[in-house]
This record gives C-alpha cells, sequence and structure tokens, in this order.
C-alpha cells in the first residue's frame, strides 16, 4: 500500500545481527518481524489476520527497502497463551526470550494482551535490545503514566499503539454526557463481571458519571460463570434504571442481551462486553442484541470513511478472512507493519538507536485516524482524524454494526428500543431536537 505511513512496531536485531546490517544490508536476505500474540483467543486472531494482511501487502509491492534494496518480510508468530488464566507471567516471558534467542527478529509487533504480562515484557525488551510496539491489549494506564515514565532510558525500545483504558473510559464519560443531554438520560443501573479489571473500570465510570450528574440506581458485580441473569435485570427494571451501563468479558454475556429482550427492560444496555464485538453476534443471540451499545475500540473495523484508508482496510480484510474485523488488534496491528516499514525505511537502519528517533517522530495518515506518539511512547487518542487515533462505539441495528460515536466516525444515529417507554414519554413532553454535539 503505497505512502501507507503507520507507527506501531519498530524492529531490531540482538546485538551481532544488527550491527551486521548496519555495516552491510545486503548480505541479509529478508526481515522478520516477531508476532507474540495469544492465538486461542479473539484479540490475539484479530492481531494474526491484521498482521498477515499487511505483510501480504507490503511483499505484493516488494517489500521494505533499506539503503536501496528491498527485502521482503517474513512473520514469525508465537502463541503466548497469556490470556489463559492458568499459565503464568514466567512462562510467557521465557517464550518471549525463546523467540528472541532463536528466530532473531528484527521488530516484535504484538502483544502480549494481558495488562500484567505487557508490564512484564517491557523488562524483557529492554534486557534484549529489541524495539517493540504493542498492538493487542495491554490497556493498562501504568504501560505509559508509570512505567514507562518512571525510566524512560531502559523502556525506550517500547511504544504502544493499542490504546489505553484511561482513553477508552474519557471515550465512554463523553458518550455518556452526550446521552444525557441528547436523549434524556439519567438514571443508570451498573452491572459488571466480578474481575478485577471489569470492577475497576466500572468503579470509574461509575465516578465520571456521577459527576456528569447522573443518578446510579444500582451496582452489582456477578460471578464470572452467571448465565441466568434475569434476578439482576428485574432489580435494574425495579430501580426504574433508564441505561444499563456494563463491563464484561465473559462469554455468557449473550444470555444477558437474549434476556433483557425477552423481559424488555426499558434501560438501554452499554459498555464493553467482548462477546458483542463479534461481527456474528446478532446470529449468537438471534437479533437480541438490537439496540445495545457497545465498544470495539479501534475505528475503521466498521465500515467506515474515518481517513482515506479505512474504507479500504476494511473491504481487503473482509475479502481476505471472508469476515468483517472484529475489534481491538485487527486495524492496530495492520497499522504497525506499515508503521515500521515507515519508520525503517526512513532510518535506512534496523538499529534501535536509527529506528527510535523515527517511530518518535511519527506522523502519518492510518487506518483510525492519524498515528503520532507522545513523550511516554503511547500513541495520542482524540476526536479528530486529523491529528489523533479514534474510537468506536458501535449499535446493533438490523444485523449490522453501525458507528455511532465518535461524531467523526458516525455512520449512523443511535435508535431507541420500542419498550424504553420513559424515553417515548419525554420526548413528547420535554426532550428538545437533537443538535450538533460539541465535542468535550
Amino acid at each position: 500500500m503505497k505512502g501507507f505511513g503507520l507507527l506501531i512496531l519498530a524492529g531490531t536485531l540482538l546485538p551481532g545481527i544488527a550491527d551486521s546490517l548496519a555495516a552491510d544490508p545486503l548480505t541479509r536476505k529478508e526481515i522478520v518481524v516477531g508476532c507474540p500474540l495469544p492465538l486461542k483467543y479473539s484479540y490475539g486472531q484479530n492481531g494474526l489476520r491484521g498482521l498477515t494482511l499487511a505483510v501480504e501487502q507490503i511483499n505484493a509491492e516488494g517489500g521494505i527497502t533499506l539503503q536501496g534494496k528491498a527485502y521482503p518480510v517474513r512473520l514469525e508468530f508465537l502463541d503466548t497463551d497469556d490470556q489463559n488464566p492458568n499459565v503464568p507471567e514466567r512462562q510467557v516471558m521465557e517464550k518471549l526470550k525463546l523467540l528472541l534467542k532463536n528466530k532473531k527478529p528484527d521488530v516484535l509487533i504484538g502483544g502480549p494482551c494481558l495488562s500484567e504480562y505487557g508490564l512484564a515484557a517491557m523488562d524483557v525488551v529492554a534486557e534484549h535490545d529489541a524495539v517493540h510496539i504493542v498492538s493487542v491489549g495491554c490497556y493498562t494506564p501504568k504501560w505509559d503514566t508509570i512505567k514507562f515514565a518512571s525510566d524512560p532510558r531502559k523502556y525506550r525500545k517500547s511504544f504502544r499503539v493499542s490504546g489505553s483504558v484511561a482513553w477508552y473510559l474519557r471515550e465512554a464519560g463523553d458518550l455518556l454526557h452526550f446521552l444525557k443531554e441528547q436523549y434524556g438520560f439519567r438514571k443508570m443501573f451498573i452491572l459488571n463481571q466480578n474481575a478485577l479489571m471489569c470492577r475497576d473500570a466500572a468503579a470509574i465510570v461509575k465516578k465520571i458519571a456521577v459527576k456528569d450528574g447522573w443518578e446510579i440506581v444500582g451496582h452489582e458485580s456477578v460471578p464470572s460463570e452467571t448465565a441466568d441473569f434475569t434476578k439482576v435485570l428485574r432489580r435494574c427494571r425495579t430501580a426504574k434504571a433508564q441505561l444499563l451501563f456494563l463491563w464484561y468479558y465473559s462469554p455468557n454475556s449473550a444470555n444477558l442481551f437474549k434476556q433483557w429482550m425477552d423481559m424488555e427492560i426499558p434501560a438501554l444496555p452499554m459498555g464493553f462486553v467482548q462477546a458483542a464485538e463479534s461481527p456474528d453476534f446478532w446470529k449468537q443471540t438471534h437479533g437480541k442484541c438490537a439496540y445495545s451499545v457497545v465498544t470495539l475500540s479501534e475505528a475503521g473495523v466498521t465500515l467506515s470513511d474515518v481517513t482515506p484508508l479505512s474504507r479500504g482496510f476494511f473491504n481487503a480484510y473482509k475479502k481476505r478472512w471472508g469476515v468483517p474485523p472484529r475489534s481491538s488488534a485487527a486495524a492496530a496491528s495492520y497499522e504497525a507493519l506499515f508503521v515500521f516499514q515507515d519508520a525503517a525505511q526512513r532510518a535506512g537502519s534496523l538499529t534501535p538507536d536509527a529506528l527510535i528517533p523515527a517511530l518518535e517522530t511519527c506522523d502519518l495518515p492510518v487506518v483510525r485516524g492519524r498515528l503520532r506518539f507522545d513523550k511516554n511512547h503511547q500513541c495520542l487518542f482524540g476526536y479528530d482524524p486529523r491529528t489523533t487515533i479514534l474510537g468506536n462505539w458501535i449499535q446493533w441495528q438490523n444485523e449490522k454494526r453501525v458507528t455511532i460515536w465518535p461524531p467523526a466516525a458516525r455512520t449512523g444515529e443511535l435508535k431507541i428500543p420500542p419498550f424504553l417507554q420513559w424515553y417515548w414519554l419525554q420526548k413528547k413532553v420535554l426532550l428538545k431536537p437533537a443538535k450538533t454535539e460539541t465535542i468535550p
């Protein structure tokens, strides 16, 4: 894809190999990209597909050019299995070290996905002198604001383009404000999976909502194995909630939407629900996920024109894999390889000392917007695709995922379930016509 500048992973070799390339780049035959991913899980599979599509496109155009010579790119995948709760951190780090030692990648692109393991990987990267750009998971705010900031020199070879919970929660708060001001939502019931990340995220959303004037009429955590949500949904109804905010990883959440629709609970579901990201979720719920609003994290994974590159990525991905992009890691990982290509070609070298400043000065159009890094090597998120990366909140409508937020990525308007009686009554009496919103 000519002229497609992006920036995610900057590659480097182990010391001896890097020195060899610097001295005589003509002696090498290919560029190797190490891809540590949890391949048994959706985010790892998203990353695999995005990277594979990118390498096929790059190689079709001749590969990556260094000092006048083009080199084909080869991907070396490592199944980190780090989303498996039974796999210890030490085991994942040992796998990563073996990938660096045995496959001698010029760059790492991908995970680990689990935040704790992603933080640990920063130390492995520092020890092995390998540039790494995270494109899959590892959303903890500690990555950039605490760990990287604690020693920028030590962690200078780590870059992150996959996102941060800090931004995603800010984005959720802005969407909640929009719903409150434009549609009259006021009362919220919070339901989260009883897992650390879900509890923490729900607590932050609760704080943001209260500050914005929402009334929290209920907040419950349910075990991960919960399959029957009827009791908690009844309590949601009794509390007269207007919005049901969710933060949920378990695949059992499909039952939640089925029961919500069957019971006609007059509260709009919204939040992070991993199962609801899937393009097949409509079929899985027999259409009972209709009207639900969920985040897919990445602009461009639904058909849109966020940038001139978005529609091309979506169509190429769907053609290559037979399904639309799912959500997190698909666009970011795709972008990563082009970003690496751009940085390497501008640097004229694969050594960390050459790649790092090239990555730090990245300012390129990508699928999700325009990719730049802050001083802590976190890509910048925002609402203007001309200067930042955008997220993607969708609503399930007529078998499709329709982007309703942020405004610059919007492909349709929010629809209200017909059984939200409070809304229709208010609409007749109180609600003013929706106006063009101002982004906070």
